[in-house]
This record gives structure tokens, C-alpha cells and sequence, in this order.
């Protein structure tokens, strides 16, 4: 495997983003349909994604502990936001 990036984690916080905001227009504004939720979900990730890309800022290297830390970190706050935007 591929020594851990900024990179990578910057990947996993756009695609906990793109969960967070769909779930959050799904329970608070409008409840939209399965595909468009889908859809909708897909194109914030590629518009993160290619962010990600253009910026050089997360091309440096980090430690797997560190990664692991902050995978971690992301889920977590996925978990926390997830079930308070459906618990309210």
C-alpha cells in the first residue's frame, strides 16, 4: 500500500461532507428521491474531489498512526452529525 497522504483524508472528509449535506436536505428541507439523493451525493464528491486535486497542499506524507487518527476522527463526527440531524 501507498504511504498515507493529506490527500486521502481530504478524500474521506469530502465524501463525509457529500453524506452529511444530502442527509441533511433529505430530513430537513425536502425529502428527495433515492436517485437524486444518489446523484446529488456523486457530485459533490466529484467537485470535492477534484478540489482535492487541484490543490498541492495535501500531497505530503503523513505517518499511518496519524492517518488512522484522523480517519477515525471523520468517521466519528459522520456518526455524531448523522444522528442529529435525523434525531431533531
Amino acid at each position: 500500500m501507498k504511504d498515507p497522504t493529506y490527500q486521502k483524508v481530504a478524500y474521506g472528509i469530502v465524501m463525509a461532507i457529500a453524506v452529511i449535506i444530502v442527509h441533511f436536505l433529505n430530513v430537513r428541507i425536502y425529502p428527495l428521491h433515492p436517485i437524486l439523493s444518489f446523484v446529488m451525493a456523486i457530485l459533490i464528491i466529484y467537485a470535492g474531489i477534484t478540489a482535492v486535486k487541484k490543490s498541492g497542499k495535501f500531497e505530503q506524507t503523513i505517518s499511518r498512526m496519524r492517518y488512522n487518527l484522523l480517519n477515525m476522527i471523520v468517521v466519528f463526527v459522520l456518526f455524531i452529525a448523522y444522528f442529529t440531524i435525523a434525531a431533531s
